[in-house]
């Protein structure tokens, strides 16, 4: 017999909080005992409190924790991790307050803990299934198997359930963790996520101590993406199908080597059994999202100078199901890297994309962000950068120095190789100069953003950021 809580994550989305209380309060939790404790971090108002204090739960205690001084979101999320321990309880499911769970979540949420909790590869349940790779911003669908469920290297934050001695693992290894840095192993779009993020941390331990999440096929819970301190904009694109099944009994896959598990990239770590590989000599990387691998066999979409051990069509969906049904074809290559072990760049994937159009994207993105009522030196004061440079005095440039310029963040001058003066006189540096110290360089030429990046980072600027990822609806995300 499992103890089990509910933990909500407030802080100023008071209309968030009341809809995910209301559904919460809906649920069916099959008579059992369930402490609810809704966390509100530190804001200026108290309206978020009064809804908690109001709110009547029937199925246990109810705790209402605040805090004198604002933790930030990172700090917040991690500290309620932490009532596992504070209110001795073996797991807890976890909403934030732009989510919101489907009546039966808590059907799947004990069986999953029955079956799994004493598995030490097995990190926590995830209500949320993935749509998108989060990664690339393509379509995710993971292929079918004999159960409701499979088994993918990516913690959530939509909608999760932490085990107590599993989180306390991670809360140990999350000790020694300094600034997460770019590398080959993580995501890119991971590691540029602010300082701000929690969620990265856990997906850098699930790699390294190769930990999953069970995941359902059908979603427990649904993403409302209100604005927030890392949603800038009203974002539908994080809602997906909601699970109305009524049925108590669920059928859960083993933990095995045979079964269906996904990579911290949206990769199928199975497909080596198509390939006549070993699974430690292959890398997939369908997404083209992988940087560098010192293993020998690719298995990729990108078109590269090695040998071509096979190859495959591309239009089956998911896109595995091409090498799993050996659709004949040219989209799918398994590249003979012949590396011995060595560690082989790849190039990054190509993105097909018109100058124009990304450009207005961005500036669209802008003023909506600003129609909302957050502006873009938000970005910049919460990860502490308060000493800019700018690469590229063009149109975009200047509109960004502009909305800068009678803010807290200062632009201390523009990389650009048209060194004439600009407004203002701010000082103007040619790229391969040596560029003086900043806190960080945003590029606005966004279309050349990985080979300017690859500069300015060998120059020794520490963080360069593209302005699109600024103004992206989810910046950081996660």
């Amino acid at each position: 017999m499992y103890k089990y809580g509910i933990v909500v994550i407030g802080y100023k989305n008071e209309a968030g909080v009341v809809r995910l209380l209301n559904a919460l309060g809906k649920a069916d939790y099959e008579n059992e005992y369930i402490p609810l404790i809704i966390s509100i971090d530190k804001s200026d108002d108290n309206n978020v409190i009064k809804e908690a204090q109001n709110f009547y739960w029937d199925f246990g205690d109810k705790h209402i924790m605040t805090f004198p001084k604002q933790m930030g979101l990172r700090n917040h999320v991690l500290h309620c991790g932490d009532y596992l321990n504070d209110y001795n309880l073996d797991a807890i499911v976890v909403f934030e307050d732009d989510m919101m769970p489907s009546r039966n979540f808590f059907s799947f949420v004990k069986a999953c803990t029955e079956k799994y909790i004493e598995i030490d590869n097995i990190a926590g349940i995830s209500l949320y299934t993935h749509c998108i790779n989060f990664t690339t911003g393509d379509r995710f669908i993971p292929i079918t198997c004999d159960g409701d469920n499979y088994f993918f290297q990516c913690p959530q934050s939509r909608g999760q359930v932490w085990f107590k001695k599993q989180w306390n693992e991670f809360r140990e290894w999350y000790k020694s963790q300094g600034k997460l840095e770019s590398e080959y192993l993580i995501p890119s779009a991971v590691t540029s996520w602010p300082d701000t993020s929690w969620l990265k941390y856990h997906i850098k331990y699930c790699i390294e101590k190769n930990k999953y999440f069970v995941y359902p096929y059908i979603s427990y819970s649904t993403c409302f993406g209100d604005v927030g301190e890392h949603v800038k904009v009203q974002n539908n694109m994080l809602h997906v199908p909601l699970s109305n099944k009524h049925s108590k009994s669920f059928e859960l896959i083993e933990f095995n080597g045979n079964a269906l598990k996904y990579d911290a990239f949206f990769e199928n770590q199975s497909l080596y059994r198509y390939c006549d590989v070993h699974k430690n000599d292959l890398l997939v990387d369908l997404y083209c999202d992988h940087t560098a691998t010192n293993r020998r066999y690719l298995l990729t979409k990108k078109n590269l100078p090695y040998r071509v051990k096979g190859s495959w069509g591309g239009n089956m969906i998911p896109h595995e199901l091409n090498i799993v049904y050996d659709i004949p074809g040219n989209d799918i290559f398994l590249y003979d890297l012949n590396n011995d072990g060595k560690l082989v760049y790849l190039p990054k994937k190509e993105v097909k994309k018109d100058k124009m159009e990304c450009y207005f994207d961005i500036l669209d993105r802008w003023m909506q962000m600003e129609e909302s009522g957050h502006y873009i030196y938000e970005y910049f004061i919460n990860n502490n950068w308060e000493h800019i440079a700018i690469y590229g005095k063009g149109k975009l440039g200047m509109h960004l120095y502009n909305k800068l310029k009678s803010t807290q963040v200062n632009v201390d001058y523009f990389i650009d190789k048209n060194t004439e003066g600009c407004k203002d006189d701010i000082k103007v540096i040619y790229p391969h100069d040596k560029i003086p110290e900043v806190d960080a360089v945003v590029i606005t030429p966004v279309m050349e953003y990985e080979t300017i990046k690859d500069i300015l980072k060998n120059g020794g600027i520490k963080n360069v950021i593209s302005m699109d990822s600024i103004i992206s609806n989810d910046v950081g995300g996660i």
